[in-house]
């Protein structure tokens, strides 16, 4: 019976270790660029796109997108501290830089999106 709570402790550990790891990772972190800016394109929330707009151009770019559009080819972590990263996405074939602060401890927030 030991052994067994030995082994069920053990795959919890090992477990916890593995899913710390990657909510630490760039692959994570990639994960959040995508789905935020996603979902703020697909809401359409005018107040929220004008906010994390860096100019007024990248403002009527976002305004300008449809629902559906979705991001591509992001890449991985470009500058940036453990708190504050940039990103480079892609929407209707136009680069955009995204740059990503740390909320809490697995949330990641938009601070600021720029077109490039």
């Amino acid at each position: 019976m030991k052994k067994r709570k030995l082994l069920v402790f053990a795959i919890i550990a090992v477990h916890l270790f593995f899913w710390g790891i990657y909510l630490n990772s760039d692959v994570y972190v990639t994960h959040q660029v995508n789905t935020k800016v996603n979902r703020v394109i697909q809401a359409r929330n005018t107040k929220e796109l004008k906010r994390i707009s860096n100019d007024k151009t990248t403002y009527k770019f976002l305004i300008s997108l449809s629902n559906s559009t979705r991001c591509k080819d992001t890449s991985d972590f470009q500058g940036g501290t453990n708190k504050n990263a940039y990103y480079v996405t892609t929407l209707n074939k136009q680069k955009i830089g995204v740059h990503m602060y740390k909320a809490s401890l697995f949330n990641w927030r938009i601070k600021n999106v720029e077109k490039q």
